[in-house]
């Protein structure tokens, strides 16, 4: 069972994000995950992460209001200090994680608290269906299936 134990480093992260400054307008953010075609963005300060703007925040945030994307700073619509994972977490944890608190996009960051991207809904839906495979191509018998603990223990029921 080693690959439910991977880590995030082990089946990767969308590293291209596009990162933008405080300051910078919600309108901005939005063209720029249009033409990279990512659901978010990285909202820096000082070259830290200070917050993540999604497509969620836009429609919660922007149209929800009726507010206007090409005067709304990224600083009052982002999601300030978001939760971030490390390259060494358990892949285990991000999906419970993702699963229970209803995050899409992640932020993976190094030791000292610097972005390295973000983990999306797509990349732990991709590792998932690799390690689906994995378990498909592996021989019933190396799996441990039940059927084949049943065949050595009487376990009853006719």
């Amino acid at each position: 069972m080693r690959r439910l134990h991977k880590t995030i480093f082990e089946i990767g992260w969308s590293r291209t994000i596009p990162r933008l400054a405080e300051t910078d307008t919600a309108a901005q953010a939005l063209e720029l995950m249009k033409s990279e075609s990512h659901d978010c963005v990285l909202v820096m300060r000082d070259a830290k992460l200070a917050g993540i703007f999604t497509s969620r925040d836009f429609l919660n945030r922007i149209v929800a209001v009726k507010g206007d994307a090409r005067t709304t700073p990224l600083a009052k619509v982002m999601t300030p200090g978001p939760r971030t994972l490390k390259a060494q977490d358990p892949v285990a944890f991000a999906v419970n994680w993702m699963a229970v608190e209803g995050f899409r996009n992640v932020p993976i960051v190094d030791d000292a608290g610097y972005p390295l991207g973000v983990l999306t809904v797509f990349d732990v839906m991709g590792a998932l269906s690799a390690m689906l495979d994995e378990i498909a191509e592996t021989p019933s018998e190396a799996r441990g299936e039940f059927s084949s603990i049943s065949k050595v223990f009487d376990i009853g029921g006719g």
